[in-house]
């Protein structure tokens, strides 16, 4: 589904990932851990076409992405990433709603707007998504009239009704409320159930556990390993994952 190979970013003088390989299978839960900073949300803004890189190949259900330059970026590059978020549905940290429409609104725009969908067609759907996040009462409301796990749940749902082959979250409950984070990570385990290829960044560690096929560990800008949720939460092999985890667990 996903293919990274040899994967270089730079930042200026900094040289964030050094050759990263990784592929993700179709219907696989992979969750990145590691310290902030680590690289775990630009390795997703990259997948996603959001981060441009210099060297290396991301290909997402058959569509290649290779390095751009950033200041001339090609028409057929340009044409590539916007073909793969169209197969790819994203999630952030903040939720990015449009403050002047409605939870339905926000939900229905881009399918309208970018895939020129029938707009009845289109609200149906949009209020099929608002039930399934158990907020099918929000739909007249504005963002500013909703809780932050409300609005990240209407983010997903606008992420889903692009109906998308795999969905990137990246830390997505980490600017909610303690009491509102239960309420998100329940809508992405829903999803995880159904089979959708899922990658995750996230600090929940609990929740990595209960939902990953895979755990991806990131530090400094590489991955120092990669395993089943029993071997890296019980038996990590690297020494920086075993110092991680010990601070991350005692909270």
């Amino acid at each position: 589904m996903i293919r990274v190979r040899d994967l270089h970013k730079y930042y200026e003088a900094q040289h964030l990932f050094r050759g990263i390989n990784l592929d993700i299978e179709k219907g696989e839960v992979v969750v990145f851990i590691g310290p902030s900073g680590s690289g775990k949300s630009t390795f997703l803004r990259c997948i996603n076409g959001l981060e441009y890189f210099q060297q290396g190949e991301i290909i997402v259900d058959g569509i290649g992405l290779h390095s751009i330059n950033r200041l001339r970026p090609a028409a057929k590059d340009l044409e590539a990433i916007r073909k793969v978020r169209l197969r790819v549905g994203m999630v952030f940290q903040q939720f990015n709603l449009f403050p002047h429409m409605t939870a339905l609104e926000n939900i229905i725009e881009a399918p309208v707007q970018v895939l020129d969908a029938d707009r009845a067609a289109t609200i149906g759907h949009a209020r099929e998504l608002l039930r399934r996040i158990n907020i099918g009462q929000k739909a007249e409301s504005y963002p500013e009239e909703l809780s932050g796990g409300e609005q990240q749940r209407v983010a997903i749902a606008r992420a889903l009704a692009m109906k998308p082959a795999a969905m990137l979250f990246d830390e997505p409950t980490s600017s909610l409320d303690p009491e509102m984070v239960g309420e998100v990570l329940s809508v992405i385990k829903d999803l995880v159930d159904e089979g959708m290829t899922t990658l995750l960044a996230t600090h929940e560690m609990d929740f990595a556990r209960e939902v990953a096929d895979r755990v991806v560990v990131f530090d400094s800008g590489d991955i120092i390993e990669t395993g089943t949720p029993e071997e890296i939460f019980t038996n990590p092999k690297a020494e920086r994952t075993r110092v991680f985890l010990s601070r991350v667990l005692k909270r």
